[in-house]
C-alpha cells in the first residue's frame, strides 16, 4: 500500500514537473533578443503595453468608450491611438500617450473619425486617415458605405507646435495625398510606416465599398510622404505591417510581401486551433511572428519564424488583445 502511494506521489510530482517545464518553455518562446521590447495594443477601450511573452500587462490609458489603431513613435516614447474619448457622440480623434509618464495628449479636433495614424521613421510626418463622417452619430455606424476615408499628412513640427500651445490640429492643417468622393466609396486607411529614416514609405490599404463583404475588395499600396510613388504591392490583401528591416510587409492573413524577390509568401501557425491573423515580424531580426487569435475575445500569440517550424504559443494575457504592435526599439 505504501509502495503504491509512493508511486502515485512520484507520478504526480513528475506530471507537475513536466507541466512546469512545458509552461516555462511556453513562456520562453520569445528569447533574450527581445529583452526590453514592448508590445502595445488595445482591448477596444483601454490602451496597454506588455512584454513579448505576454507578461507585465500595463495599462497606459483608459480611452473609453472606444479606442484602437495603436502605433509607436520610432523612439518608442509615445504610443499613438485613436479614440472617441469624451462626450457621447464624439468622433474618433487622434491621441498619444507618453509610455513612461502616462500623460495623454489629444492631437486632433476634426469632428470626423480618425481611422488610423502613425509617425514617419524620421519623425517629420504624421500620416492620418480621416473618415468623411462621424460613426458615433445616430445610426451612421450601421451604414458606413455612405462615407469614405481619405489619407492626409501633416508635419510633426505643426503637431508639436499645436500641442505646445494647448491647441489641436484641424482639417485645414492637413495635406491630402489620397482622396476620393464619397460616391466612389474608397477607403484609404490601415496606415503603417517602414523603419528607414533615410527613405520613409507609408503602407496603406485602399478598400472599395467598406463593410460590403459580398462586393468589396482591399488592396495594399505604398506611398511617399509627399504623395509620390503610389505603388500597388498586393491585391486582395489588407492590414500591412512593415518589418524592422523595411524589406517585408506582412498582411492580415499571415502572408507577406518580400521586396527582395518581389514575391508573396505565407507563414502558417500550427498548435493553435483558433483562427490566427494580423501578424507582424519582431524587430531585431524578425525572429518571431506576433499575431492575433480569434475574432472575439481576442488574445495574442507568438511563433518562432522558421522554415523548419511554425509552432505558435498563446500569450497568457488577462485582457483582450486587438492589433498588437511591437515597439521599434527597446523601451527606455
Amino acid at each position: 500500500m505504501k509502495y503504491v502511494q509512493h508511486t502515485l506521489l512520484l507520478a504526480v510530482f513528475a506530471a507537475l514537473l513536466v507541466g512546469c517545464k512545458k509552461d516555462s518553455m511556453l513562456r520562453n518562446d520569445v528569447g533574450e533578443d527581445m529583452k526590453g521590447y514592448k508590445i502595445a495594443f488595445g482591448d477596444t477601450k483601454k490602451i496597454y503595453t506588455m512584454n513579448p511573452d505576454g507578461s507585465n500587462v500595463n495599462e497606459l490609458v483608459d480611452a473609453s468608450p472606444i479606442s484602437g489603431y495603436v502605433s509607436w513613435s520610432e523612439d518608442a516614447k509615445y504610443v499613438y491611438f485613436a479614440s472617441a474619448k469624451g462626450e457621447s457622440g464624439d468622433a474618433w480623434e487622434a491621441f498619444r500617450v507618453n509610455v513612461q509618464t502616462k500623460v495623454v495628449t489629444q492631437i486632433s479636433n476634426f469632428d470626423l473619425d480618425v481611422r488610423s495614424l502613425g509617425v514617419s521613421p524620421d519623425g517629420n510626418t504624421l500620416a492620418v486617415s480621416v473618415m468623411t463622417g462621424n460613426s458615433n452619430i445616430g445610426n451612421n455606424n450601421n451604414n458606413l458605405t455612405q462615407f469614405s476615408t481619405n489619407l492626409y499628412v501633416v508635419p510633426m513640427s505643426t503637431v508639436e507646435a499645436k500641442i505646445g500651445a494647448n491647441e489641436h490640429i484641424v482639417m485645414s492643417d492637413l495635406t491630402p495625398i489620397q482622396t476620393a468622393p464619397n460616391s466612389d466609396q474608397f477607403w484609404f486607411e490601415e496606415l503603417n510606416w517602414n523603419h528607414d529614416p533615410s527613405n520613409p514609405i507609408l503602407a496603406y490599404t485602399k478598400t472599395w465599398r467598406y463593410d460590403e463583404d459580398d462586393v468589396s475588395y482591399t488592396h495594399v499600396y505604398t506611398i511617399k510622404p509627399d504623395g509620390s510613388e503610389n505603388t500597388l504591392i498586393a491585391e486582395n490583401q489588407d492590414q500591412p505591417i512593415w518589418n524592422s528591416e523595411s524589406d517585408k510587409i506582412m498582411f492580415l492573413g499571415l502572408s507577406y510581401y518580400d521586396f527582395n524577390d518581389k514575391t508573396i509568401k505565407s507563414f502558417a501557425v500550427n498548435s493553435i486551433s483558433r483562427e490566427t491573423s494580423g501578424g507582424s515580424f519582431s524587430p531585431n531580426g524578425g525572429n518571431y511572428i506576433l499575431f492575433e487569435i480569434g475574432d472575439r475575445n481576442r488574445k495574442a500569440g507568438v511563433a518562432k519564424f522558421s522554415t523548419e517550424s511554425s509552432h505558435g504559443t498563446k500569450l497568457k494575457t488577462r485582457v483582450d488583445v486587438y492589433e498588437p504592435r511591437w515597439s521599434p526599439i527597446p523601451v527606455p
